[in-house]
């Protein structure tokens, strides 16, 4: 027998040793296995890989996730990128979820839990191993494009209680969970080349929680690195955040993997930490990595444990010989209710004024006649686009969802004069000048160039603009047509589009287009729209839409409209979510006259995958005229309800006190329509909470200063410097600073019943170190409707001994009570909810002296209030020390008994 025969066969025993071991671990705890054992089966593997072989397991190419090596069994993992919902081959597999910021507004550990283990069944029914997800990036301004995907809001504290809770909820169930984007990956503009600039006690106490939860309170599997560069080095190449920091300080033993092609030098990315080069293997080569360690550049310790932390994965995971593969999703039902529970929490009652009648507008009778306006009601319901899109393949919209519980279906009218819709749109044809769909249409004619010259190579009537060039489609109201005689994807081309439209409403109609290419819109031989085609962001492309009004037109009176559109070679392959094609919709912004008869009106608005994605950021202002509407709308009918949609916030003004109603839905999922309409019809009672702050104007936002505009970041002359000049003061931090006030404040939200706070006690009113003192209180529904109440506990040091926050988020706890009942709760409390972050000693300090424990509804209502002391300054080390008090590292862990 030859040394390597002999060597294998030695490395086999020690693996058959291994796997016994592993199995029995994890047959005793259904969960991930840890220990001797795995680390005896890593060692069999790693002590019998070549150098070849182990810098090949650092690097992927070909799908998988943790690399294959077949030498040993080891067939590679899959991943799927899951924060709405599990992708498989460009299609949802399963349920569509609510956003992550729906699920911090829920503030539900409980939730959080139930999502985790939810998506995690279906990645594993799926045939995938491993999920992108969850990330909890901060909130740190309103034009993020990802927020949908973050679940921490404006605080870090939300986000290290939920994020290990989605986390132990996703890995019970045999899935590796994977925490991102570390770190400050808090914009989409210029994301592959902006230097974010930071200090690092804010990176301590604001930016790391977070991750440093999901390390110490769940283990999880991976953390994903992103795409930006903090304080000069590219996040996979940033030694002092992935091996100073989350590897050293924190011990993490689990795995570092890129984002997508993130590492740009095969030296930084592994000396930094960075283990797996992902998704196509560009920097970690033999031919890079191989002289890098002939040289003594790199020593073979730091290869070594890349692998070593790659194995860890598949062994502690029983990834080898266990791998699970896709089967038929049996069990939809776990993923339904995790998602109308989610979204019956999540949404927001931000407004509820009384009526001419003198009771409050919501809920709803049954027998209301109630008018919906908008095409977010009658669409099945968006996400984002990028890797976060997840079409439904069921769904309740909104306008289905009122009108199943409505007392009569015909008590809900949809008002399509006032929805931008490019399917129903109604176009008249010039020479017939009728009115029916069937008659109507839209002359198109398409040129085999991009000037517009010479003859059309094809001229027909399409029935309107709702043209994709990746399934060759027109969809209407009048049925789908295939585009044929014409193959848009041979080549560039241009295409115009003329109609003629006769408006049902005198006044200033909207206009809307969006394509994957310059266009340019005329409406009586007036320019009105214009576009340059330009994508916002390389790597993720989507086409761009644009809307504006025209001047006041006649109702019944027949207008001309013209769109010249060039699609140029380049843009025909879009995101997830994108568009190959062009779209064309129109209608009325000044209501009906018969507005003011209905008993309310719901005007559903906002943005999804048209506005916010991956690779770009977007405004603060509601898209196409959407503030116009209702402002017009609530004119006409004071009683309207606005339903605000969106990763994040959008701009309230000027209309947030003119309507009679309005709340936050975020993207709300599939179950989303019947959610809302138990909330309007008083089935469910309200009780999401904002985690973040929403401003009166864009520019009271703390990172306003050094982010005023994301088109700052887009184009050749982008700009790649971003500083976190708002330091500490982010969100409500800043506006207890400022001693201003927002819109709607930080844990605000409205509820159909009232509930009162009293007795609150300290289980110790001096915190001694090593000690937790229990913050008790009583909270009392005092209404007539039985619902949850999210109580607060913010921590305000009095005369702090260098410069802090007014108070910060350091615990809450979610209570339901029937009408009249009472409970006493209880929130936890220790050295590291007092302790700020100092740089020079790299450790957690609490100071001697006071702090105000205050408690409430939101952090602008905090009725209790009691004093702690501590005696003595302490020294928390960053390794032991963890940003969740005891009962909560419990509360978050989720049983091997409850898994699927």
């Amino acid at each position: 027998m030859n040394p390597t025969t002999l060597r294998r066969t030695l490395g086999l025993s020690l693996l058959a040793l291994g796997v016994a071991q592993a199995h029995l671990a994890l047959a005793a705890t259904a969960t991930p296995a840890t220990g001797n054992a795995v680390e005896a089966r890593v060692s069999s593997i790693l002590d019998n890989m070549s150098t070849s072989e182990k810098i090949n397991f650092t690097r992927v190419d070909d799908g998988h996730m943790i690399p294959k090596l077949t030498k040993w069994g080891i067939q590679g993992t899959v991943a799927y990128d899951s924060s709405m919902g599990v992708h498989v081959n460009n299609a949802t597999f399963g349920a569509q979820y609510p956003s992550q910021s729906a699920l911090a507004a829920t503030w539900s550990i409980n939730r959080a839990k139930e999502f985790g283990q939810a998506i995690a069944y279906e990645t594993r029914i799926s045939g995938g191993q491993q999920m992108l997800s969850p990330g909890v990036n901060l909130y740190r301004t309103p034009y993020g494009g990802r927020s949908a995907e973050y679940l921490s809001g404006e605080d870090p504290f939300l986000g290290a209680v939920l994020a290990p809770a989605v986390v132990n909820g996703i890995q019970v169930q045999g899935i590796q969970a994977s925490g991102k984007h570390f770190l400050a990956n808090e914009q989409e503009a210029n994301r592959q080349a902006v230097n974010v600039h930071v200090d690092e006690r804010t990176l301590r106490e604001l930016y790391l929680p977070g991750f440093e939860s999901m390390v110490k309170n769940a283990n999880v599997a991976s953390i994903m690195c992103g795409f930006n560069k903090v304080n000069d080095d590219y996040a996979c190449e940033n030694h002092h955040l992935i091996t100073d920091v989350l590897k050293g300080e924190w011990g993490y033993q689990g795995m570092v993997i890129s984002d997508f092609n993130a590492i740009h030098d095969a030296f930084k990315g592994a000396w930094a930490g960075t283990d797996i080069d992902m998704p196509s293997g560009l920097q970690f080569t033999e031919a890079n990595l191989m002289p890098l360690l002939w040289s003594g550049q790199l020593t073979q310790n730091v290869i070594d444990d890349k692998v070593k932390r790659n194995l860890r994965g598949i062994v502690s995971y029983d990834l080898q010989e266990n791998l699970n593969t896709a089967q038929t999703l049996e069990h939809t039902e776990y993923g339904a209710k995790a998602a109308l529970d989610t979204a019956r929490e999540a949404i927001v009652l931000l407004r509820n004024e009384n009526t001419s009648a003198g009771a409050p507008l919501l809920p709803l009778a049954k027998s209301a006649k109630v008018a919906v306006i908008g095409d977010w009601a009658l669409e099945a319901p968006g996400s984002p686009f990028g890797t976060a899109n997840s079409p439904p393949n069921s769904y309740v919209t909104e306008l289905s969802g009122l009108q199943q519980l409505a007392s009569s279906s015909s008590n809900v009218t949809y008002l399509p004069a006032l929805s931008l819709n490019p399917k129903a749109s109604v176009w008249y044809q010039p020479s017939t000048g009728q009115n029916s769909i069937s008659n109507s249409g839209v002359k198109a004619e398409y040129y085999a160039n991009t000037s517009f010259s010479g003859d059309p190579a094809l001229t027909r009537v399409e029935p309107g603009v709702n043209l994709n060039w990746t399934t060759s489609t027109n969809v209407t109201d009048a049925g789908t047509t295939t585009v044929s005689g014409f193959t848009p994807t041979a080549g560039a081309f241009s295409a115009r589009f003329t109609a003629t439209i006769k408006p049902t409403v005198s006044g200033p109609q909207i206009f809307k287009v969006r394509a994957d290419g310059p266009y340019k819109l005329w409406v009586n031989d007036e320019l009105v729209l214009q576009s340059d085609g330009v994508a916002y962001s390389s790597d993720v492309v989507n086409a761009l839409v644009t809307s504006a009004k025209t001047s006041a037109l006649t109702a019944g009176k027949s207008y001309s409209v013209k769109l010249e559109y060039q699609r140029t070679a380049g843009n025909f392959t879009p995101a997830l979510g994108g568009l190959a094609g062009v779209q064309m919709s129109w209608s009325a912004l000044k209501p009906p006259a018969d507005l003011a008869n209905y008993d309310a009106v719901v005007v559903a608005v906002g943005t999804n995958y048209e506005n916010e994605g991956e690779g770009s950021d977007h405004g603060f202002d509601l898209p196409d005229q959407q503030a116009d509407l209702i402002t017009a709308v609530a004119k006409a009918n004071p009683n309207t309800i606005v339903v605000m949609h969106g990763g994040g916030v959008s701009n309230m003004q000027p209309w947030a006190n003119k309507v009679g109603a309005s709340l936050q839905a975020w993207l709300p999922g599939q179950q989303g329509g019947q959610a809302l309409a138990e909330i309007l019809y008083g089935k469910v009672n309200p009780s999401g909470k904002l985690p973040v702050t929403i401003d009166k104007k864009i520019e009271d936002n703390a990172s306003y200063a050094s982010y005023p505009d994301p088109a700052q970041y887009r184009g050749t002359n982008a700009l790649t410097d971003m500083t976190y000049s708002e330091g500490l003061y982010l969100g409500y931090r800043a506006y207890d600073k400022n001693n201003t006030k927002p819109l709607y404040p930080f844990g605000f939200g409205l509820s159909y019943t009232t509930f009162a706070y009293s007795d609150m006690k300290l289980s110790s009113n001096v915190l001694t170190p090593g000690a937790t003192v229990n913050v008790k209180f009583t909270v009392t529904n005092t209404g007539s409707k039985a619902g949850f109440e999210t109580a607060q506990l913010y921590v305000q040091p009095v005369n702090p001994a260098v410069a802090r926050p007014e108070k910060e988020l350091k615990g809450f706890t979610k209570v339901y009570l029937k009408p009249g009942q009472s409970k006493t709760v209880s929130i936890p409390l220790d050295s590291r909810s007092l302790a700020y972050y100092v740089d020079n000693t790299d450790s957690w300090n609490v100071d001697a002296g006071k702090y105000k424990i205050r408690v409430g509804t939101s952090s602008a209502d905090l009725s209790l209030s009691q004093t702690l002391t501590t005696l003595y300054a302490e020294q928390l080390t960053t390794r032991d020390s963890n940003p969740l008090p005891a009962p909560l590292q419990k509360a978050v862990q989720v049983s091997a008994s409850q898994r699927y």
